[in-house]
């Protein structure tokens, strides 16, 4: 399967992108000496179809969860921070959630 040159695998933090250029949600980046295409992992769109996950990148959303639930456990946190942290708590969640019940992990948005 790797050794399909129309198959682009790039890792990123938690995500795998497979890349189809047609539907990437990213900027495109080209590299100078050459016509192929690579996605920005900086700009990685939680909705895009290329993403996939493996379990190893489950493990790396799993260790952000338990980085995330002091802060949003924190009495003294300001309400708007605790919001967005429990809104990206609630987003990490669904991802493990749908990666262990179906195999094909996406990001549920």
């Amino acid at each position: 399967m790797l050794a399909n040159p129309d198959l682009q695998i790039f890792p990123g933090k938690g995500m795998t992108c497979v890349l189809d250029p047609k539907r990437a949600a990213c900027r495109l980046r080209s590299e100078e000496d050459s016509t192929r295409r690579t996605p920005d992992l900086d700009d990685c769109r939680p909705n895009c179809i290329n993403i996939a996950r493996t379990d190893r990148d489950i493990e790396h959303v799993l260790v952000q969860i338990e980085r995330l639930r002091p802060l949003v456990d924190d009495p003294l946190a300001p309400a708007f921070r605790h919001a967005r942290e429990q809104h990206e708590l609630d987003r990490l969640e669904r991802i493990v959630t749908a990666h262990g019940s179906t195999g094909e992990p996406h990001d549920g948005h």
